[in-house]
């Protein structure tokens, strides 16, 4: 056994990291903080725009904004969602599949210069029908500003992988 928590041992004095927990290691209520937080630009959300073919003004043009309710450019919303789900990596790495988002709630504007933050709460946990060397859970994460404040909340099922099937290259999931 190695004895690093968060390596496995592949050789006399030789390890690799571990990411990601089996499905086996999630229950229902456990609660994780993803780290390290995220903070974004004004010009992140500009790219972000490009990419996504998004003209609203809100994004890139301050003086269009100052004419707004938030008086400033807002972060492109599918930029908060990606990078509040892209936190959680190395928690779900040996995720297979997402199965699908339940919720996807933009609750606080995000303004460049922010800083985010995830958090995740295992929702519920269950055996996938046909899927024997998977199984299934329920997630709500949330992203949070640096005051603290929830700016988006998803919940979403995923298909994680069970203890020993870190391989998902060779199995049909």
């Amino acid at each position: 056994m190695s004895e690093f928590l968060a390596y496995i041992e592949t050789g006399e004095k030789r390890y690799r990291e571990r990411f990601g927990l089996d499905f086996e290691q999630f229950a229902a209520g456990q609660k994780f903080k993803h780290r390290p937080g995220l903070t974004l630009s004004q010009q992140d959300s500009r790219d972000e725009c490009l990419d996504t073919i998004n003209a609203q003004m809100l994004h890139f043009d301050e003086q269009f904004a100052a004419h707004t309710e938030w008086k400033r450019c807002l972060m492109d919303s599918t930029l908060t969602t990606k990078v509040v789900m892209g936190m959680t990596w190395k928690t779900f790495a040996k995720r297979v599949k997402l199965l699908g988002f339940d919720e996807i709630t933009l609750t606080k504007p995000v303004f460049g210069g922010d800083t985010l933050y995830a958090e995740s709460e295992i929702l519920e946990k269950a055996d996938a029908a046909g899927k024997a060397r998977a199984g299934r859970l329920k997630v709500r994460t949330v992203g949070l500003n640096q005051k603290g404040e929830v700016v988006a909340k998803l919940v979403y099922g995923l298909l994680v992988a069970r203890a020993g099937q870190d391989d998902y290259t060779r199995h049909n999931y």
